[in-house]
């Protein structure tokens, strides 16, 4: 029972000096809450398409599935580069799901991804 008692010493006495190194590292991690503070609101979006900021949503799921057919899964909001994207989730023939990023104000897909 001591052998192990002893481990657990020497390992607590080990590590402990580690302790402020690790929390410094973890400071240096981005605060996802601040991204998720920048996200338009969904009551935000109609607004924008009113005052020509971004694009209507069907004209980029129109583009979207046109480009890539298959059965739209999710839609979702987020930021790419300081402007707004949609993420569109496509359930392609096969089972295949591909996300895709469009730029909300250009309606330019940026990013094409096969889950």
């Amino acid at each position: 029972m001591y052998p192990l008692r002893t481990l657990a010493f020497v390992c607590l006495v080990l590590l402990s000096p580690s302790l402020p190194l690790w929390s410094a590292h973890a400071d240096d991690l981005p605060d996802r809450s601040r991204e998720a503070d920048d996200l338009p609101s969904h009551d935000d979006l109609p607004k924008r398409v009113q005052e020509g900021q971004i694009l209507p949503l069907a004209v980029l799921k129109a583009k979207v599935l046109a480009r890539l057919p298959g059965e739209l899964i999710d839609v979702s909001v987020d930021r790419h580069d300081g402007g707004i994207v949609y993420e569109f989730r496509i359930l392609r023939s096969g089972g295949q799901v591909t996300e895709v990023e469009v730029d909300a104000a250009s309606g330019r897909i940026v990013e094409i991804e096969n889950e």
